[in-house]
């Protein structure tokens, strides 16, 4: 009767009785025991005190034992033992109390019996609660055995309560094994149950779940509309018995919310899309943190979140489905039943998120969840098939990504080996339409008709099974449609291609205006309609529609910026085949995506990996197009919008906003903004980007893009980081002209740019594109080779050939049009801005090589910029401090270096003489040896005006970010340097790299001029003399003490950064050449102002 006091008393009298040892047998004493331990349990649920269960449960075990084997108690005593150490169980999960339950209702005498069926019903109850936590499918089939036992013992009064948990267990066991005789007997039982239980009854909601889950799953397997649209019946009903405050309602909301995307992944009614959303949203509001279904909410919201953005292309959706992806997985522990499904949603974000954005890290990713999620899915899974699915989409699109013939394959076996899994049911349509769309790709590569043939007959079979109505029909036309249009072009049947028409015109019959997928389907007339001019190519009418729909393609409202830039690089493709007069605009188009997508692409090196593989060519070819059109200087604007985007990005963060402070009170309050948020943004870019530093850095991006938007309202700052107009870009020329040499596929150009003047086009029509690749890779041969260079006459002479070549065909043509066109005097400082396969070749060297003729070292002072924005920061005034100090040169040397490097036998000579040199007017400051550390060393350089480093330089192949200076305690990486404090860029002004590699960039991507030199001139240094292949340890202080004697010679009253430029002309003319190589001598070359 719950009367506490009593319970008190009770159990203080069976205290007594066992302490003071009145009883006379050991059965009293047993019983006295097991009266003591079911009182304990009943207080334990009066007032929740532990201890009393402890006690309780020794009890038990205590009065078992005192027990013989024949007694009639012993089932019940065995009975109550279990109830309790279930009750402990359940509060404390503790396996041991759930295992010694089971022995204990195992240990009933007759199972069968049905007098025994309570604890029947429990055993079985408790194999199930232990399933859920082990997954061992042996104690399913147990406890099922148990329950069919009851039933079939009198099936006319079976209880509902053992039909509900019988048809639960062989739904558990379907997902286990995929037997679908379990999915049969699930349903009947649930069905029988809820024909026997009143409307009333509170157990009516979970019996309509249990049919509603199985309905749904039957659904999966066979593909009958009905079964779903039971199922979301059910479901409905169960939500109508379950209203707020509810302990159901949670559940059923979220099985409603996922029983409506079950359908619109079969209609794709964003309806549905939108109600499904609402009712997980709704789900999780009342779902505590701690609960242990979370995580599936979590996964199911973030999918559906997902499908959103599949639809409307919105980012922040994807973004915050791969959050919730990510949240709900670190809550899942590895053996847990939903972990795979987990692992499989966040694969399929990643994947969307790479299709979109294009970061490597992305598919990597995805794969990696994958493969996890295949080793939980073992072949007999139901879901196998969904996973083949997935992994056969990562190797399509690494095909894409790499065009390796192999994952094409790959891709199609995956695809092939999901489809025998699904001979029927509602996920064949979407193999059968992946599968026809990887073997039309396969048979645009390899021309073989029997893979398109088998893409017609896949496609048409997955369109057939997509009933009129499903949205998904779309995509089933557009790869009809691209199918039937290379039919077209190879057999020219003009049926074929009114068919391919006509399933375009149904699939953007089902779009809505804006729709992502209207991007293939422009994309899809672009195709066809070239294929139609290839048939006809006296009418132009198809070639004008294709060009239109490129156009249309590569400025769609949604669908991501990399799909549109693919869009525009295909487009240029065509223009530039057939001539077309679009190409320029395709160009234009081209850029200003790509540089949208890399400024949403979060890491250094992701954006650098993006670069190295879309924009190796973009703005070579770019500028040839507007010079063959000639429009020099948007030949010189789209040059400068397409290089350098990883040093122009980095610099946006360190943009002086001296004019925005001057203009009023809300000019200071964007530009406080602005340099608030743009050393995190900079420290976010170069840092490691972990998932979460990768939704920070998005959330500052938006927040950063807004106040650059507002910015921009400002009067004057309408252009605020905008590309810069030629007119602005000239000013760079303003010390001398730029000379802007580039190599294109399609014409190599030299381009003067002028100070106040317009451009110059110089074509060089004597070399082209293959002569520049070949001469570069020449270059760097015979000077990084030992074997090849020597140092012997004939060596010389070849590498004479090579820079007469360069002489003849390039800057010959430059010096004739200074000298005529400029009258520019000999010994004038000129800006070398050299442009793809261009940066490998030391142009600043090249001469005639015959007696009596002069190069260039005695016509001009050579320079180096990257760009000419590089060039313009480094023209920017300085706040100096103290006009009268004089600067100071730090000077480090490392001749043993960590990492294995050889030992340098010169740096000390070479600083000595360094010193010898500079004093007594110029203070030097040395730091050598195991004081040159990685932080010691980086420390000094960002506060030393003056910087000489002697050590060994790397060029990271294949990671160019990761080139280094070699300190004593490790690599001094490109990265490091390039994260200097912002004030440092104030007092930086001359930096001489006196080692190897030091102005090499990165091969795959010569145009972002990604190598040390570039680093310490964007940290700040306005001057830098770097190396562009590997120096001579034993000759180089011979060229380093004639460049610091020059120096001092030109400018007697203390060093100046501005006359670097001529005396490094002056030592490569002065130093002595019986001693100092060709090559040695113009290894060096000076970069910046």
């Amino acid at each position: 009767q719950g009367d506490l006091q009593a319970l008190q008393l009770a159990i203080g009298h069976y205290n007594e009785a066992l302490t003071e040892d009145v009883l006379d047998s050991h059965c009293s004493r047993s019983d006295q025991l097991l009266k003591l331990g079911i009182a304990l349990s009943r207080r334990f649920d009066l007032i929740g005190d532990t201890a009393d269960l402890d006690v309780a449960i020794d009890c038990h075990r205590v009065a078992i034992d005192l027990q013989t084997s024949d007694s009639p108690a012993i089932p019940i005593m065995h009975a109550k033992h279990a109830q309790i150490l279930m009750k402990r169980f359940g509060l404390h999960l503790n396996q041991s109390d759930l295992d010694l339950a089971i022995e204990q209702y195992a240990c009933i005498s007759d199972q069968t019996d049905p007098t025994h069926e309570a604890w029947l019903i429990a055993l079985a109850d408790a194999l199930v609660t232990r399933f859920s936590h082990q997954g061992n499918v042996r104690d399913l089939s147990q406890a099922i055995h148990l329950y069919e036992s009851i039933v079939n013992f009198d099936t006319s009064n079976a209880p509902t309560s053992v039909l509900g948990n019988l048809s639960l267990a062989h739904f558990f066991r379907y997902r286990q094994e995929g037997d679908s005789p379990d999915l049969t007997s699930s349903i009947t039982y649930s069905t029988e149950a809820l024909g026997k239980i009143a409307s009333e009854d509170q157990n009516r909601s979970v019996l309509l779940n249990n049919l509603a889950n199985g309905l749904i799953f039957r659904f999966k397997k066979f593909g009958s509309t009905d079964d779903l649209e039971q199922a979301i019946k059910s479901y409905g009903s169960v939500i109508e018995l379950c209203p707020a405050g509810h302990k159901g309602r949670l559940h059923a909301l979220s099985n409603f919310a996922s029983a409506i995307m079950t359908r619109y992944e079969l209609e794709a009614s964003l309806a549905d899309l939108e109600i499904s959303l609402s009712h997980f949203r709704a789900a999780l509001e009342i779902c505590p943190r701690n609960h242990s279904d979370r995580s599936i909410l979590l996964d199911n919201l973030a999918t559906t979140l997902r499908k959103r953005f599949e639809c409307t292309g919105d980012i922040v959706d994807l973004e915050t489905a791969i959050e919730y992806h990510y949240e709900a997985l670190h809550v899942l522990p590895p053996s847990h039943a939903h972990r795979s499904d987990t692992l499989c949603s966040l694969g399929n974000a990643l994947q969307l998120r790479f299709a979109f954005q294009g970061d490597p890290n992305d598919l990597d990713a995805a794969a990696d969840r994958y493969n996890e999620a295949l080793r939980l899915r073992p072949p007999s899974h139901p879901e196998r098939a969904d996973l083949l699915n997935n992994i056969a989409n990562v190797a399509c699109k690494l095909f894409n990504e790499w065009e390796n013939p192999h994952h094409l394959d790959l891709c199609i076996e995956y695809y092939s080996e999901a489809l025998q899994f699904s001979p029927e049911g509602y996920r064949r349509p979407l193999l059968l339409h992946n599968l026809a769309s990887s073997l039309t790709t396969r048979f645009v590569y390899r021309n073989d008709a029997k893979d398109l043939d088998r893409a017609l007959e896949l496609g048409a079979s997955a369109l057939e099974l997509r009933e009129r109505g499903n949205e998904y029909r779309l995509s089933s036309h557009v790869v009809l449609a691209n199918a039937k249009g290379l039919k077209y072009g190879l057999e020219g049947d003009p049926a074929m291609l009114q068919a391919a028409f006509q399933h375009l015109e149904e699939a953007r019959s089902m779009c809505a205006p804006g729709h992502p997928s209207l991007l293939n389907i422009w994309e899809g007339y672009s195709s066809i309609h070239l294929h139609a001019y290839s048939k006809a190519p006296q009418s132009t009418d198809h070639m004008e529609e294709a060009f239109r729909y490129f156009r249309i393609a590569s400025t769609h409202i949604s669908g991501g910026s990399l799909p549109k830039f693919d869009a525009a690089l295909r487009w240029i493709k065509k223009a530039e085949t057939y001539k077309h007069s679009s190409a320029l605009d395709a160009y234009q188009i081209a850029l200003s995506m790509f540089d949208r997508h890399i400024t949403t692409t979060p890491s250094i090196e992701s954006r650098h990996r993006i670069l190295r593989k879309y924009a190796a060519s973009l703005a070579a070819d770019a500028a040839s197009c507007a010079l063959r059109c000639g429009l020099v200087a948007l030949a010189v604007e789209m040059l400068e919008h397409g290089r350098g985007l990883l040093w122009t990005y980095l610099a946006r963060f360190r943009t002086p906003l001296d004019d925005l402070q001057s203009a009023g009170e809300h000019g200071c309050q964007l530009a406080s903004e602005f340099l608030r948020l743009s050393p995190l943004l900079e420290d976010a870019a170069c840092g490691a980007m972990t998932e979460e530093g990768l939704q920070h850095y998005r959330c500052l991006l938006r927040e950063w893009n807004g106040v650059v938007d507002q910015i921009r309202l400002v009067d004057g700052f309408g252009d605020f980081l905008l590309p810069p107009s030629f007119s602005k870009l000239r000013e760079a020329a303003k010390n001398g002209p730029v000379i802007i040499t580039n190599a294109s596929q399609y014409s190599c150009d030299a381009v003067v740019v002028r100070h106040k003047h317009d451009p110059i086009h110089i074509p060089l029509t004597d070399i082209n594109a293959s002569d520049i690749l070949r001469l570069s890779s020449q270059f760097r041969d015979f000077a990084t080779n030992p074997s090849i260079r020597g140092r012997g006459r004939s060596t010389e002479r070849q590498f004479h050939e090579l820079l007469r070549q360069i002489w003849d065909a390039v800057v010959l043509p430059v010096v004739k049009k200074l000298e005529s066109s400029l009258h520019l005097p000999k010994g004038s400082r000129i800006w070398w801005c050299p442009i793809g396969r261009f940066n490998g070749i030391p142009l600043h060297a090249a001469g005639p090589f015959w007696r009596g003729e002069k190069g260039l070292l005695n016509h001009y002072v050579s320079s180096y910029t990257p760009t000419l924005s590089a060039l313009l920061r480094c023209q920017k005034p300085r706040h100096i401090l103290n006009d009268k100090t004089l600067p100071q040169v730090l000077a480090i040397g490392q001749a043993a270096p960590a990492g294995g490097f050889a030992k340098l036998g010169t740096v000390d000579e070479e600083l000595d003489s360094l010193e010898s040199i500079l004093a007594p007017a110029v203070p030097m400051i040395r730091m050598i040896g195991e004081s040159a550390t990685r932080s010691q060393s980086l420390r000094a350089i960002h506060s030393s005006p003056w910087v000489h480093l002697a050590c060994h330089g790397k060029q990271d192949v294949t990671g160019p970010l990761k080139s280094c200076f070699a300190m004593s305690d490790g690599p001094l990486t490109l990265l490091d340097i390039i994260r200097a404090p912002s004030e440092s860029v104030q007092c930086s002004e001359f930096a001489f790299l006196s080692a190897c590699h030091t102005a090499v960039g990165d091969r795959t991507a010569p145009d972002e001029v990604v190598h040390l030199a570039a680093a310490m001139q964007f940290a700040g240094f306005r001057g830098v003399v770097g190396t562009m292949w590997a120096v001579d340890d034993g000759v180089v202080v011979n060229m380093v003490s004639a460049f610091y004697e020059a120096l001092l010679e030109i400018s007697p009253e203390g060093l100046d950064s501005e006359h670097a430029a001529l005396a490094l002309n002056t030592a490569a003319k002065r130093v002595d050449k019986n001693i100092v190589p060709l090559e040695q001598r113009i290894v060096f070359i000076h970069i910046g102002i």
